[in-house]
């Protein structure tokens, strides 16, 4: 076994340890990226689109992220599997439009309670395999995780970010297919989930 197949089994172990429910090593060229996965940050507009430091227009492009990606050699698929809580789930199996679901604020509050906390778990992961793997050598170790950053009730993008050492961008923020990249090595994510929401983020190694 090479010396980096050994680390990225280290890694991924570190990972489960660290809270995600799976970690697999994956080759680089199994990364896709699309321009149109930003274009759906726009539209429908996404609200977090230019109020949030680590959701584009902040983020690099995709044909740019495509030059960074292409200096790298290994990567790390990260899964966390959230088990949705009762409450949420009988509401969301009820006849409710999902526009009625989110206007409804106890709803919302509740929603975004549980999210928060699964999303900073996310990032406390994603920012920990980064930091084992640049003590390991792996200098240009870079990951993203999913979705906004839930690090802050409000991002202030005209200051400097508060929790740079957590922080960090989606997959999609930079233009990754989050699917297509998942099928293409084997795992998958469940749209419109009703029991768990799988939460899936990447760490770049080299």
């Amino acid at each position: 076994m090479s010396r980096i197949e050994k680390d990225l089994e280290e890694l991924s172990r570190l990972a489960v340890t660290l809270g995600a429910s799976r970690a697999k090593p994956i080759p680089v060229d199994a990364i896709v990226v699309d321009e149109r996965v930003q274009l759906k940050c726009r539209y429908p507009p996404c609200p977090f689109y230019g109020r949030n430091r680590m959701c584009p227009p902040f983020t690099p492009t995709a044909e740019d992220f495509r030059k960074y990606l292409a200096r790298y050699k290994h990567a790390l698929i990260v899964q966390l599997d959230v088990p949705l809580t009762e409450d949420i789930k009988s509401r969301i199996r009820s006849d409710a439009k999902l526009e009625e679901l989110l206007s409804d604020k106890d709803f919302s509050k509740t929603l975004m309670r549980g999210g928060r906390q699964a999303w900073r778990l996310l990032n406390h992961v994603i920012s920990g395999v980064e930091r084992e793997s640049f003590k390991k050598g792996y200098r240009f170790a870079v990951g993203f995780a999913a979705g906004s950053c839930p690090l802050c009730d409000e991002c202030d993008v005209n200051e400097p970010c508060k929790h740079p050492l957590e922080a960090r961008p989606s997959m999609e923020a930079v233009g990754i297919d989050v699917q297509g990249t998942l099928e293409k090595v084997g795992l998958s994510v469940k749209w419109c989930a009703r029991d768990i929401v799988t939460l899936t983020g990447l760490i770049l190694i080299d």
